[in-house]
């Protein structure tokens, strides 16, 4: 399921919905009560007074006002008693069981409200589900059919508080990640409302439906998509997957209540999109722009940069029709939670304008509000912003003066400390990360490394226990992870590498693993191990969407693994490169190379487009793969690579080769979230031999997560599918891969027990079929993709539909007795251009339960694929082989073939191009 990426902030603005959108039906009821109530009465003393009145319009209204005075438990159980009161009085007259039933079906829907506001989504779904008249215990997909078709064919059923229950139910609906769902049914709340004042905040709702599918949409679109866009300069294909949004959003301003909030909102909403579209673009645009000045295409470089200067142009021109509108109906938002949101929400588009001095006018009104309304969390917020805005008066931040800077300090230290306060009662573990991590940079820019230390600290143990809680109970929210968590834990690691801390300073930090234990260790370099293996669990996690990551165990040693392997953490950091190596029997060891993020990521890039961008003619990808290649191509391609690939050798193997000979290392395994993942790690390159040649290399994404095992040879089962015909699916037309019937025959040859479905008889429901035995192994050659999209991660069985990688892992994970520990997926690449693709190949791993997963970068001539899988299925017969010496000795096999027969006379005297043998990699356990 596609799971909409809320930022921090996004969750934020959640919040403004709930307050703006929910209207929270006891100030629809006959009786309205005060929304900020100073005297709020003990719940044991209300309940008196409730049980003195026995009115369901009274618990309905208690309800509200706790609700607004943000006590939600207290709500959620008055609305529940006014629901079984409403519900008691269905014995009465016509009339009076109709209003019965519109405040049942009010209090249960406030009630929702509530329970989303605390992160319990499932509770608010059967509430919904409840009180709209579907029943909760059928699966998700029949309740939501059923309900639609029931209120389709019954229009006189759908009342104005039904609307709102609907809208209720399809902003839920959209953070569960069921988006075309969600927009059916706030069609269905919009035709409730249609003549009526909520008119605008189901537009609103819809509107915000149709953002996420447009993200859907423009997700789906590969590396060569965008490409084509950018060189056609076809601006208005770039912005057609949002084109429902804006309209819906527009909609929502033009409507009888023009001048409700949920028409500023839908304002703000759009400005705010046309905001990260330009982003996306520019950034997207600026990967294409890189690629071409590295290959001289400077025709394409200029077309490039006039089509982001048209489309820059059309979005400021489109923002500055809509913020004077915005502005005006801002400063007439009376004091609120709602105003003070939306007014901080605003002030962060500004930031992202640069427009500084702007953003800090409206933060000022916004705090002003927030004391009006003595709301200590609102006033945490916009004093926490300010301080960002005092600390970004310069881009440069040593272009910050000292004032600016203690002013800055001074602010988030305020913020930080009313965020803590508020944690008595609540939990507000998101915001008090946000300035322990403010207050860090800015420490740390003032030279204060040991407090800056201690509150980076704090922020990475707020997201630790925050990420697991987040999981499991708030899975539609996933954060922003490379802009808002992944810096706190590179931040951290940062200064543990750089600085001298005592002994003392390092005990106080506390930190805390994946699984909120104490980590005991006073070592900087353990510590900073230990972060970096605590964010790449993060990062899986925050892919998958899922709490299905347990560290298997915390305090696993390299030792106790493997004493002939080298455990190496490449951490790139922005002026310079650190290495964590761990060796067997050793402390360990860091070596910091002088290199730049900015210098690595060049060569990287560089590497990539000469290796494996489609969209350049002269990429290996497109010599070998697509063409019939020529000696010049060949010759020219890999002397452009081998001095980027020796490059790239030099910083990260050259460092610590001493002491890899010294120990007699085999095997390389590089653990951690780095660039260094995009690229084959096999073939760097020392001049001589590539890296393959000295050692077996691996991926682990996490040490944590590796469960040691070795497979039983004497009791391998295996199951192999593939398909060997060529494929026409909606997605492109797959060629046809002659030679897996062949490949699949070796290894029943080699284990006879071997069970095979090939081509037609590798259907959908086959494969569901098959997966359910018991497998050692399950080894699958046909076309397929990676990608850091769970729903664009696949591969195609016989009858061309594409077969989930998530729902792959889902069914190995279910096995009866033991998951896989294999899983060979012999025909697959990784998406183009994406940088976390790798990250969702151990995501594969992960969610089937495989103790690892070998497979493709790119998608390989399948002759070459059939003789390296069967020299390495014949080497894993050996037990004397783990399964990384299985793959380093097929690769070298392959690699010895092509040396000895060079497919063209004029390049004897070069290596083997990587592109034959350096494609296959091994994530998880090694041994």
């Amino acid at each position: 399921m596609n799971k909409p990426r809320l930022t921090i902030f996004s969750k934020l603005w959640c919040k403004v919905v709930t307050y703006a959108t929910a209207a929270l039906f006891g100030l629809v009821s006959t009786v309205s009560l005060p929304v900020w109530s100073k005297h709020l009465p003990a719940v044991t003393a209300l309940s008196t007074v409730v049980s003195e009145e026995k009115s369901a319009l009274a618990l309905a209204q208690l309800g509200q006002q706790y609700y607004n005075a943000g006590k939600l438990a207290e709500a959620i159980d008055f609305w529940q008693q006014a629901a079984d009161n409403y519900e008691r009085q269905g014995g009465l007259g016509e009339a009076e069981a109709l209003r019965a039933r519109e405040g049942r079906l009010k209090s249960l829907i406030n009630q929702a409200q509530a329970y989303q506001d605390l992160g319990l989504n499932s509770q608010a779904y059967t509430t919904l589900l409840d009180a709209l008249g579907s029943k909760p215990t059928q699966s998700q997909a029949v309740a939501i059919s059923q309900l639609l078709n029931s209120y389709t064919h019954n229009q006189e059923a759908l009342s104005q508080t039904t609307g709102i229950g609907l809208r209720s139910l399809g902003d839920l609906l959209r953070k569960q990640g069921r988006l075309e769902d969600s927009k059916q049914v706030l069609k269905l709340s919009l035709a409730a409302v249609q003549n009526s004042k909520e008119v605008n905040a189901t537009l609103l709702s819809l509107g915000n439906t149709e953002r996420f599918l447009g993200n859907r949409l423009r997700d789906s679109w590969n590396y060569e998509k965008v490409t084509e866009i950018i060189e056609t300069e076809s601006i208005t294909e770039a912005l057609q997957p949002y084109q429902p949004a804006i309209a819906t959003y527009q909609q929502a301003t033009n409507g009888n209540a023009a001048a409700s909030f949920a028409s500023v909102q839908a304002q703000l909403n759009q400005f705010s999109l046309l905001i990260d579209l330009e982003k996306w673009w520019e950034r997207e645009t600026k990967r294409r722009l890189q690629s071409w000045v590295h290959t001289e295409q400077l025709e394409l470089n200029q077309i490039g940069g006039e089509f982001l200067l048209q489309l820059k142009l059309k979005l400021v021109q489109d923002r500055q029709v809509l913020q004077p509108t915005i502005e005006t109906a801002l400063k007439n938002l009376p004091p609120s939670r709602t105003s003070v949101y939306t007014l901080i929400n605003y002030a962060q588009c500004l930031l992202k304008l640069a427009e500084r001095e702007k953003a800090e006018t409206v933060l000022n009104s916004a705090l002003t509000r927030a004391n009006q309304i003595k709301d200590p969390l609102a006033t945490s917020y916009t004093l926490g912003y300010l301080g960002k805005v005092a600390e970004q008066q310069d881009k440069n931040p040593r272009a910050v003066s000292p004032k600016a800077r203690r002013e800055a300090i001074a602010l988030t230290k305020q913020a930080l400390k009313l965020a803590q306060e508020q944690s008595v009662t609540q939990d507000v573990r998101e915001v008090i990360y946000l300035w322990q991590s403010q207050l860090g940079k800015l420490l740390k820019q003032q030279g204060k490394q040991s407090e800056a230390l201690l509150a980076y600290a704090g922020a990475y143990n707020s997201l630790q226990s925050l990420r697991a809680d987040l999981n499991s109970n708030l899975k539609d929210i996933q954060f922003d992870f490379q802009q808002e968590v992944k810096p706190v834990y590179l931040e951290l690691a940062d200064l543990l590498l750089q600085s001298q801390f005592t002994l003392s300073e390092l005990d106080s930090l506390r930190l805390i693993d994946s699984q909120r234990n104490l980590i005991n260790s006073s070592d900087n370099l353990e510590l900073a191990r230990r972060v970096v293996e605590s964010l790449q669990i993060a990062e899986l996690d925050n892919l998958l969407a899922d709490l299905c990551l347990i560290p298997t165990n915390t305090s696993v040693k390299i030792d106790n693994l493997d004493p002939q392997a080298a455990f190496i953490y490449p951490v790139i950091l922005p002026n310079r490169l650190e290495i964590i190596l761990s060796l067997p029997g050793e402390s360990l060891r860091q070596v910091t190379v002088p290199v730049t993020e900015q210098q690595v990521n060049q060569v990287i890039a560089e590497l990539y487009d000469n290796l494996d961008n489609s969209s350049l003619d002269n990429s290996a990808r497109n010599i070998f793969y697509t063409s019939n290649p020529t000696p010049e191509e060949i010759q020219a391609n890999l002397e452009t690579l081998l001095p980027l690939l020796k490059q790239l050798n030099d910083w990260l193997i050259e460092p610590i080769s001493v002491q890899l000979q010294a120990k007699q290392i085999k095997r390389l395994i590089f653990a951690g979230n780095s660039s260094f993942e995009q690229i084959p790690l096999a073939a760097l390159y020392d001049g001589q031999q590539y890296l393959i040649e000295r050692y077996g290399v691996g991926l682990v994404p996490s040490l944590q997560l590796i469960n040691p095992a070795k497979i039983n040879r004497a009791k391998l089962k295996i199951f192999a599918g593939g398909v060997s015909q060529s494929l026409s699916t909606k997605t492109g037309i797959f060629p046809s891969l002659p030679n897996v019937p062949e490949e699949l025959e070796h290894i029943k040859q080699l284990f006879p027990n071997t069970k095979i479905l090939l081509d037609q008889n590798l259907t959908t429901q086959a494969l569901e079929k098959r997966l359910q035995d018991n497998f050692t192994i399950v080894h699958l050659a046909t076309h397929g993709l990676f990608s850091s999209q769970p729903e664009q991660s696949f591969i195609l069985t016989g009858d061309g539909e594409p077969f989930t990688i998530e729902k792959l892992g889902e069914l190995l994970n279910q096995q009866p007795v033991t998951t896989p520990q294999l899983l060979v997926l012999s025909a697959c690449e990784t998406a183009t251009g994406d940088e976390r693709a790798i990250l969702g190949l151990a995501g594969v791993a992960v969610r089937s339960g495989a103790s690892s997963t070998l497979a493709t970068l790119w998608s390989v001539r399948d002759s070459s694929t059939a003789e390296l899988m069967q020299q390495f299925y014949q080497n894993l017969k050996n037990p004397q082989q783990t399964r990384l010496d299985a793959l380093q000795n097929a690769q070298l096999s392959l690699l010895n073939y092509l040396r000895q027969n060079p497919p063209f006379q004029e390049v004897q005297n070069l290596p083997p191009h990587p592109y034959y043998w350096a494609a296959y990699v091994l994530v998880g356990n090694w041994l």
